[in-house]
């Protein structure tokens, strides 16, 4: 129930590391890339912009593996799932979630970019 699949272009790439190295017993850096999965939207001046883009957060463990891959620009296919936080603002807790990949797929998805079907 907590599940997607998600196919596009990746737009921005952000490693976030902790305050200390690994080599101090710090946490290995984990990323968070913007991933475009439909066609660009041009900016308003609304309240609320659609993007058809999302955030999909890559855990520390698998961005190690991917991080020559995870590049602006690849085109990939990403399964993860939904994963609840409890954030703390000024001193009142909150809900919120994320996207959080479980496998990702550098696969030929140059089909994504074809925009002529064949009859």
């Amino acid at each position: 129930m907590n599940h997607f699949y998600m196919a596009g272009r990746i737009q921005q790439v952000r490693v976030h590391g902790g305050k200390r190295s690994v080599a101090e017993g710090g946490k290995p850096p984990s990323a968070i890339i913007l991933l475009q999965y439909g066609v660009a939207r041009e900016g308003g001046n609304g309240p609320v912009e659609f993007l058809n883009a999302a955030l999909i957060r890559i855990p520390a463990f698998r961005y190690d593996k991917i991080a020559d891959k995870l590049v602006e620009g690849a085109l990939v296919s990403v399964a993860g799932h939904i994963q609840g936080i409890m954030k703390q603002a000024m001193g009142e807790g909150y809900i919120t979630s994320e996207l959080v990949a479980d496998n990702v797929r550098f696969e030929d998805m140059s089909f994504l970019l074809e925009t002529e079907v064949d009859a």
